[in-house]
């Protein structure tokens, strides 16, 4: 790897690491709005209109920027007690072909979000809930997210397939640097 891709790889972890910190303080504010709620409706008996709506965004906010930086730190579930059996060079290959899968997988709903957003956008739409919330930079979230998702793939595939060719496979399968 060039020092040019070291340089744009380094940049990229940061802008996880930032999304990841983002989806941690998206979970405060989301207890502190649902504290703050508890207490107006049984103290002051003052419920919010706001707060049940702006949770379920902040929900789905924390999910989609976070998920990218799960990945890159191999925090997502998996069912690999099939896969630790196999041997390291067939179990890179499954990792370099569900990570491609995964890859076309996000870049779709990249696309579709991109779509989505813009055509939210364009036409101004809100939701019409308790408080009206505009769509589009709801939406926005899930192309940005998708986009790092898919780059988050890109280099899993990219790691695994020069790990596979320079025969860099450690005694788990994983890939070495």
């Amino acid at each position: 790897m060039g020092t040019a891709s070291k340089r744009l790889s380094k940049i990229f972890d940061k802008v996880l690491l930032v999304t990841a910190y983002a989806s941690g303080a998206i979970i405060v504010l989301m207890m502190l709005s649902m504290s703050y709620e508890v207490a107006m409706r049984y103290f002051f008996l003052a419920p919010t209109k706001w707060v049940a709506d702006s949770a379920g965004y902040m929900q789905y906010a924390l999910v989609l920027l976070g998920a990218a930086w799960v990945l890159k730190i191999e925090g997502h579930t998996k069912i690999d007690i099939i896969l630790l059996r196999l041997p390291p060079r067939t179990r890179t290959i499954i990792n370099i072909v569900t990570s491609s899968i995964a890859l076309v997988a996000c870049a779709l709903f990249l696309w579709k979000g991109v779509e989505a957003t813009w055509v939210a956008y364009v036409r101004g739409d809100f939701l019409y809930h308790e408080v009206e919330v505009p769509l589009a930079p709801l939406y926005a979230i899930i192309p940005f997210a998708f986009l790092l998702l898919c780059i988050q793939f890109g280099r899993r595939v990219y790691n695994h397939w020069h790990s596979l060719s320079a025969n860099k496979l450690g005694k788990a399968g994983e890939v070495t640097s």
